[in-house]
C-alpha cells in the first residue's frame, strides 16, 4: 500500500519487530550506556528490565518535528504525567533521572554498568526457566490488559498521520535544504535555551 496506509503498515511492522523482544520467553535486560533516543527507546522499553549508566540520555526528541513514538511503551513505564512531560517536549533524561522516575530499574556509574547488568542477570538466572517464563507471562498479560497492543496500533496510526502534518512536512523540506543534522539542530535549539 502507498500513502498513509503504507505508512501505517510500516509502523505496524516495526511494532511487531519490537514485540518479539517483549514476547521472548526468557527475561531480557537492556543495558543503556549512552544515548538511547527515539527508536533506541522502542527497543529498551520492550525489555523486561532496563538498567542505565548515570549519564546515559534517554528520550524521544523526534516528537518535536516528526510524529509520535510508534510503539509508545512510555505510559507503562512512567504513567501519564511523566509520559506527557517527556512526549510533549521531546526532552531527554539522564540515566539517574530515569531511575528516579521509574523509567529504568536502576542507574549506576558507567564503570559499574557491565557488572551490575551481569550480576542482575545472574540473580534472575537463579530462578528456574519455567518459573521465569510463567512470571513474565503474567506480568506481560497484565500490561496487555492495560491495552498495550491496542495502544501500539493507535500510536502507529497517529505516527503515520503526524508524519503528514504541516510541521513534519516543513521539517522534511528544511532537512532537504540544509541537511538532517542542521535541521535537527534548528528544531532542538529553542529547547536547549529554555
Amino acid at each position: 500500500p502507498s500513502g498513509i496506509e503504507g505508512d501505517v503498515t510500516a509502523m505496524l511492522e516495526l511494532t511487531a519487530t519490537w514485540a518479539k523482544v517483549w514476547d521472548c520467553r526468557i527475561p531480557v535486560i537492556a543495558q543503556v550506556h549512552g544515548n538511547c533516543l527515539a527508536g533506541g527507546t522502542d527497543l529498551a522499553l520492550h525489555c523486561d528490565i532496563v538498567v542505565a549508566a548515570h549519564e546515559a540520555r534517554i528520550g524521544f526528541p523526534p516528537v518535536r518535528s516528526m510524529g509520535v513514538p510508534p510503539t509508545n511503551m512510555w505510559l507503562y513505564h512512567l504513567g501519564p504525567q511523566w509520559t506527557k512531560r517527556l512526549l510533549f517536549t521531546g526532552d531527554t533524561v539522564s540515566g539517574a533521572e530515569a531511575a528516579s522516575i521509574g523509567l529504568v530499574q536502576a542507574a549506576v556509574p558507567a564503570s559499574e554498568l557491565d557488572q551490575y547488568a551481569l550480576s542482575l542477570a545472574a540473580r534472575v538466572a537463579l530462578v528456574g526457566r519455567d518459573l521465569l517464563t510463567a512470571n513474565k507471562r503474567v506480568v506481560n498479560q497484565g500490561v496487555e490488559l492495560m491495552g498495550r497492543s491496542q495502544l501500539q496500533h493507535y500510536a502507529a496510526l497517529n505516527d503515520a498521520v503526524a508524519h503528514r502534518s504541516p510541521d513534519a512536512r516543513s521539517f522534511t523540506v528544511r532537512a532537504g535544504e540544509v541537511g538532517l543534522k542542521q535541521a535537527v539542530h534548528e528544531v532542538n535549539a529553542p529547547f536547549e535555551e529554555a
